[in-house]
């Protein structure tokens, strides 16, 4: 076969204006090629073997024609698996910053690293929406509203794109728990995909129709995601993705039923099912379909330029200056001042003694385990940058009080007892998931510490039962961690400790690891009855793990001390979130709240840092005088939230998430709405989700979506609202001031509320608008609402309901400040 030659469209380009001066008139103001034109014409060379290849991610076969490799990287908040990278707050994070120009600067400094270290396919940005705080990915997608998420997520798409690189926005769609993401079938109306969970797709793609777009794990309405025929119409004919779509690792069963009902680059990555040469071909998918998937993956190439822009080689480092101050700036950003009782902060400049207790140093997690977490290297952790920032007036000392969310170390068989009064605990070996009737082995065991089956020729599934007494060697709190891959449950004198399922020990991407945590009151040399079970169910299959493990010296009584000896302490905590992971609890885990509770008991000017992925119980907050969201900030978090806690920076963060004021709030409270029964998840709220269900079932929320404290105070003015019909446009003017002796940031949001006929939720967010102000400023800020940002998904389409909207402006979605009725027709 005769090997083709291919001409890029740069090289085109130069050839003709070398050839400028016998150019006609007429050619010079020929129209441009367009990146559609491109692909057909280079559809039209290709055989139907090499279209396979392409969508088949088999790049080899298809480099004679010129068509470059993709090379993918996850980089929602920065490039994963990179050294030399600049790690960005995590998407919640970015979300929590309700700032588009922001999100496209981030989004262009992730693009242009990713191009400096040799990809040109990015797997970013993630917004997917929060429907439950039992996500263990919540961190990972860009909150709750659709509106939001769409808005800051086509930012960060056009910000990657205008690199020459290609983002790919994931995932499609409903995608909101981890537990049984494989085959979960949710359950969603209609309406609800369109309104809520395609919703931020449909904007990412008006913006940047040549983009990509991931498919998710779960089956929709009982057909998996990555090859729902209904799924892949909903993003390429009614959305309008003129792109590619992918599917995420390991997603679906049946790679070539996904290319047949819409999948393009059908062979993505190398954990992907493969499908084999010629598998595409011969009519097993119409060569129409081929044709369509082979075409958007030349159009996407073409249109952002990685046929003309190949990527160079890769740097070591392309963290620059300039993108760690906009990291150190993004963080600041999306600090969210949740309470701040008798203005404890900022820090006054009276203070002379400084506590700092917790994990503040570089045992802070500056990101999220699995597909976002980012190498922060050489970085300033929160302790050093408030040392730095406090200078020589200021005392600062540092009490460890927790080790946080990590897996202790393993109880050593010298405090352990079996049945029979030998070292160690009596061990029982069994088949199936439940520890009960005949046991295939019995033995002692000096612990239990294992990443592989302990006893030989156990079956596929199984399960164990040890029992004894443990002897305390020292009187207090003690701490217990299972680091399970499977289900444990770990019991003291009959009462359960710690108790819930890993799929995994850690995510195979790191870096951290997922333990299951617990307390209890002991006291030295008075034995107590242990007992733990385990089963391997529901583990990746041949996989499975158990580390018993505790910390018998509590960290509490130092940093008590230290506490009473300073004139504020700032408490640091933190939860592990990451994929592959759900929370099964809403409370701080291990023995955090027990230390915040001690501190603030000896402390009045008692400061909470949270370094969490979302909400948390809080049954200390009336203990506390303020308490702040710091979400995992990447490299620029310490000395971000030094300059929050000192008053150099506004705190300008606001909730892009609901906080409930309890575990029963908020969606997702029932078996069957969370974590599914019978192999499904139902997503019976329709479309009220995050503050839409607070309003509709008129829940008081511990913190309202939105909500968020400036140093600063503001007020609205009276509400203007007029509507074009033409423009098909609604305008709202207020006038903001700024109240108070100091600058400072407001959030401006503004909600609509539909006609009654519309049965719509009680309110949607329409509008956002971050604005600073200098002491007693004011400005009046005009935003413009498009009536399609109105409409409801209706029939299979999108309809806009005659009658009267109301319009306010808020502090919060619960802080309404002036509203104004309109009519629309």
């Amino acid at each position: 076969m005769k090997r083709r030659s291919f001409l890029s469209l740069a090289t085109l380009t130069a050839m003709s204006l070398s050839m400028a001066p016998l150019m006609t008139e007429a050619a010079i103001a020929a129209p441009s090629v367009t990146p559609q034109d491109q692909a057909d014409a280079m559809l039209a060379r290709m055989t139907a073997a090499e279209k396979e290849a392409l969508v088949r991610c088999d790049f080899a076969t298809v480099a004679h024609l010129g068509i470059p490799a993709l090379t993918m990287v996850d980089a929602s908040a920065g490039l994963r698996g990179e050294q030399g990278v600049t790690a960005f707050p995590v998407p919640v994070a970015q979300a929590a910053a309700f700032d588009e120009s922001l999100a496209t600067r981030i989004g262009s400094a992730i693009g242009a690293e990713g191009r400096a270290k040799g990809y040109n396919n990015l797997l970013g940005p993630t917004i997917d929406l929060t429907r439950t705080w039992h996500s263990g990915r919540q961190s990972e997608g860009m909150g709750e509203d659709p509106l939001l998420a769409g808005q800051l997520g086509a930012a960060l798409t056009t910000g990657m794109q205008s690199q020459n690189v290609v983002a790919t926005v994931k995932h499609f769609a409903a995608y909101t728990q981890e537990t049984n993401r494989f085959y979960t079938d949710t359950k969603v109306s209609d309406r609800a995909l369109h309104e809520l969970y395609e919703a931020p797709f449909r904007r990412v793609v008006t913006a940047a129709p040549t983009t990509s777009v991931m498919m998710a794990y779960p089956k929709i309405n009982g057909t998996f995601a990555t090859q729902s025929p209904v799924l892949f119409d909903d993003v390429k004919k009614t959305i309008g993705l003129q792109g590619y779509t992918v599917p995420d690792f390991w997603a679906g069963d049946d790679q070539v039923a996904a290319a047949r009902a819409g999948m393009d680059l059908a062979g993505l990555g190398p954990y992907a099912v493969k499908i084999p040469a010629g598998g595409l071909t011969g009519g097993v998918i119409p060569s129409s379909r081929l044709d369509d998937a082979a075409r958007r993956i030349l159009v996407t190439m073409y249109a952002n330029g990685l046929f003309d822009h190949p990527v160079p080689t890769p740097a070591a480092d392309v963290s620059t200056q300039a993108h760690q101050d906009l990291a150190h700036e993004a963080a600041v950003a999306s600090l969210v001042l949740l309470a701040n009782r008798s203005a404890a902060l900022p820090l006054p400049t009276t203070l002379k003694s400084l506590a700092v207790i917790g994990p503040a140093g570089s045992d802070v997690f500056t990101g999220v385990g699995g597909s976002t977490y980012v190498d922060p290297g050489s970085w300033t952790t929160p302790l050093d940058a408030i040392r730095a920032r406090a200078g020589s007036g200021l005392t600062v000392t540092h009490a460890q009080g927790t080790k946080g969310d990590l897996p202790l170390t393993a109880v050593p068989s010298t405090v352990l007892r079996s049945d029979a009064g030998a070292p160690g605990l009596s061990a029982g070996y069994y088949a199936g998931a439940d520890a009960s009737g005949t046991p295939l082995a019995t033995r002692t065991d000096a612990g239990i510490d294992f990443t592989a089956a302990p006893v030989d020729s156990l079956p596929d599934v199984w399960s164990a039962k040890w029992t004894g007494t443990l002897v305390p060697t020292a009187t207090g709190l003690h701490r217990f961690s299972l680091l399970a891959a499977g289900t444990a449950t770990v019991k003291i004198n009959g009462t359960t400790i710690a108790t819930g399922t890993r799929h995994s020990r850690r995510f195979f991407l790191g870096p951290y690891d997922y333990p299951l945590q617990g307390t209890a009151a002991l006291t030295a040399g008075k034995a107590v009855a242990i007992e733990v079970t385990y089963t391997n169910a529901g583990t990746d299959p041949g996989t499975c793990g158990l580390t018993l493990g505790w910390q018998p010296e509590s960290l509490i009584p130092a940093a008590v001390d230290a506490a009473r000896a300073a004139d504020a302490a700032i408490v640091f905590v933190n939860r592990v979130a990451g994929e592959d992971m759900d929370h099964l609890a809403l409370g701080l885990p291990g023995d955090q709240e027990q230390l915040i509770a001690a501190v603030s008991a000896v402390n009045s000017r008692t400061i909470v840092v949270l370094n969490t992925d979302g909400p948390v119980a809080m049954p200390w907050l009336g203990d506390v005088e303020a308490v702040l969201q710091a979400w995992y900030g990447g490299r620029g978090m310490g000395t971000a939230l030094a300059a929050v806690l000192f008053g150099d920076s506004d705190p300008s963060g606001r909730l892009p998430v609901t906080f409930p004021a309890d575990a029963t709030q908020g969606p997702g409270t029932t078996p069957a709405t969370y974590p599914g029964s019978n192999g499904a998840v139902s997503y019976d709220e329709g479309i009220s989700i995050g503050y839409r269900y607070y309003d509709s079932k008129g829940q008081q929320p511990r913190f309202p979506f939105g909500h968020g404290l400036s140093y600063a105070t503001f007020a609205h003015g009276s509400l203007e609202a007029t509507y074009n019909k033409s423009a098909k446009t609604v305008t709202v003017s207020v006038t903001v001031t700024n109240t108070s002796s100091r600058k400072g940031t407001e959030l401006v949001q503004v909600y609509a509320t539909l006609p009654s006929a519309a049965a719509a939720e009680p309110q949607r967010l329409v509008a956002f608008r971050k604005i600073t102000l200098a002491p007693a400023g004011s400005q009046r800020l005009t935003v413009t609402v498009p009536v399609d940002d109105l409409t409801i998904w209706k029939a299979g389409a999108w309809a806009l309901v005659p009658g009267t909207y109301t319009f306010a402006t808020a502090h919060s979605s619960r802080d309404l400040t002036a509203q104004r009725a309109v009519p629309i027709s």
